[in-house]
């Protein structure tokens, strides 16, 4: 596998009240980036005066507390930023131009817009809908919304992940992103707790969506490639594999460490967490040497 190279001892990220940055020290820090994009639980107030749906359902379109699942991977040298806000509000897995121009009044220029099918679904960068034929408003939003949630959200998202990938880049001559979300239980005969996307074979090598298979299966979870899940917005922009960036998705099914009712955490929540621990630590393992900078 590919060693880490030395370089210099990069400057530190700082985080705000949209984003949350982790960067380990010099000394322990990996190539390894986690994104954690769906998981924030700091609702605006002025969102939730604008939606009619109750926060139960809004939760529902949460990645419920994979932050939490990620909490312990800084201490084993993985970067690590998550959204602090919903996705329900501004979803940061999208193009900023998928946007849907009849959500807002008045209209947006349509010609100026990403028309994708998750925005013909309700599914945008600003979502109309957290299920099919359950609308987040009953009235179209200001126009000047767009603009703010993309400014104060959107963007201090993607700037913090750029930032700290190019520190890494800097200091490790290359990089490896994880995105992690959860995904509800599939229907589908063959278990499946584990979903791995790489774009089939776009955004990460087979070596490493090989090496996340491997240990999630030797912890006993089923997994399996690109289906339904192929790696979403944060995949294909962050991984380019010709300037040694990579980027796998990762999709955990919410029923391993949630009780799909309540929401709140299972049983199996502990263990699930200390195994993505070992997972995360032992990948990082195996693309690192040990570092000699200083801070």
């Amino acid at each position: 596998m590919k060693k880490i190279q030395k370089f210099p001892c990069a400057g530190p990220v700082h985080s705000s009240s949209a984003v949350e940055v982790h960067l380990p020290t010099c000394r322990k820090r990996t190539p390894f980036l986690l994104s954690s994009p769906h998981s924030g639980r700091n609702y605006p107030r002025e969102f939730l005066k604008m939606a009619v749906l109750p926060m139960n359902e809004l939760k529902r379109m949460e990645d419920r507390f994979t932050d939490q699942l990620l909490e312990h991977a800084p201490e084993n040298g993985l970067s690590l930023v998550q959204a602090l806000f919903p996705r329900s509000f501004c979803d940061v897995n999208r193009d900023w131009k998928e946007l849907d121009a009849s959500m807002f009044s008045p209209p947006l220029i349509e010609k100026d817009l990403l028309l994708s099918k998750k925005v013909s679904a309700g599914y945008g960068v600003i979502p109309r809908c957290v299920a099919p034929g359950r609308s987040i408003y009953r009235y179209c939003l200001p126009v000047e919304e767009a603009g703010h949630r993309l400014s104060r959200y959107w963007e201090p998202y993607h700037e913090a992940l750029q930032l700290t990938e190019r520190i890494l880049h800097r200091q490790f001559g290359f990089t490896i992103l994880l995105d992690i979300h959860s995904m509800p239980p599939l229907a589908q005969t063959r278990p499946c707790d584990i979903v791995l996307g790489n774009r089939h074979g776009k955004t990460c090598s087979s070596e490493l969506i090989s090496l996340a298979e491997t240990l999630f299966s030797e912890k006993g979870y089923h997994v399996q490639r690109n289906t339904p899940y192929p790696g979403g917005y944060i995949t294909g922009r962050y991984g380019r594999m010709e300037q040694n960036r990579q980027s796998l998705q990762i999709e955990i099914n919410r029923a391993c460490y949630l009780n799909m009712q309540t929401l709140q955490p299972n049983r199996h929540f502990t263990k699930m967490q200390q195994d993505i621990t070992h997972i995360l630590a032992e990948m990082a393992h195996s693309y690192s040497v040990p570092q000699n900078e200083t801070e």
